[in-house]
């Protein structure tokens, strides 16, 4: 089922829609759509463009009045649940152009020409928490239904300023993929920070991800893609570093290390150990 929230695109210049089925999605040509995919799984492409959606990810697209795109959604057995915000050049141009140098170049580009071919502005990514919950105050605001009249469009225009400026000055714009290659790098970072301060618990994805500010599968796949290593992985490596500093201060003999990295076997300690630093903790002292 797909329910309108607010506007029209032919009279308002903008429609803010919520789908919760298979159902084929209405898009207008020559629009700008940000989609918002809470649930489910989707593909939206012509062709030229191909956009993969999973749960808890964010894409912005222009769709080209000479283009046509087919949206799918693929039954993984989750529940369809998305929001798509569509907004013509000519609304951008009416209520953001007395700003337009500081939108971000993607759409400054936009503005300016008239693409025949749809194209996407910057990556699909995933949603952050503040994202992510806006999408889900769209689907169910709260406030009474008079007051959805003034709330939606204060919501919709928190959207736009969120992703159509850039978030520098006016003469250093970043680019949408330096930006979505900056916050990636963050994500990474806050999960090395997590699992370093957390070396004697157990691994747990959910938390992580929460603590990096992005969906469990998104960090996943990013963490693996840009250190080489699972998280499992790194987790296992800090463990095992600061283990071994630990036995070359001398305060600390082998079992005592292993319980301080959170190892309660002593025989799993090893394996792990050998497989890091290549030699058990007893040959790794001696040496």
């Amino acid at each position: 089922m797909t329910r309108i929230l607010y506007g029209n695109i032919d009279s308002d210049g903008l429609l803010l829609q919520h789908c919760s089925s298979r159902e084929p999605v209405e898009l207008a040509k020559g629009a700008l759509h940000f989609v918002l995919n809470l649930e489910g799984m989707g593909v939206w492409m012509s062709q030229l463009l191909r956009i993969n959606l999973v749960a808890n990810t964010l894409a912005v697209f222009h769709y080209a009045t000479d283009d046509r795109i087919i949206a799918t959604r693929l039954d993984t057995g989750e529940q369809d649940n998305y929001v798509i915000l569509s907004v013509t050049k000519l609304w951008i141009q009416k209520n953001f152009g007395s700003r337009e140098a500081a939108l971000h170049p993607s759409i400054q580009s936009l503005l300016l020409k008239n693409p025949k071919a749809s194209e996407t502005i910057g990556k699909v990514r995933s949603m952050s928490l503040r994202e992510k919950e806006i999408a889900n105050e769209l689907v169910s605001p709260p406030v009474s239904n008079e007051a959805q009249i003034f709330w939606y469009p204060a919501k919709i225009l928190e959207i736009l300023t969120l992703h159509l400026f850039s978030t520098n000055s006016l003469n250093n714009s970043e680019p949408f993929c330096t930006q979505i290659q900056r916050q990636q790098s963050e994500r990474i970072d806050k999960a090395v920070s997590w699992l370093s301060d957390n070396l004697d618990s157990a691994l747990d994805l959910k938390v992580i991800a929460t603590h990096a500010g992005c969906a469990p599968h998104y960090l996943s796949r990013q963490f693996k893609k840009h250190t080489g290593m699972t998280l499992k992985q790194k987790h296992r490596e800090l463990r095992i570093d600061h283990a071994a500093n630990l036995l070359l201060d001398g305060d600390y003999n082998v079992t005592e290390a292993a319980m301080e990295v959170g190892y309660n076997s002593l025989s799993h300690f090893s394996k792990a150990f050998q497989e890091v630093k290549g030699s058990l903790p007893s040959d790794f002292l001696k040496s």
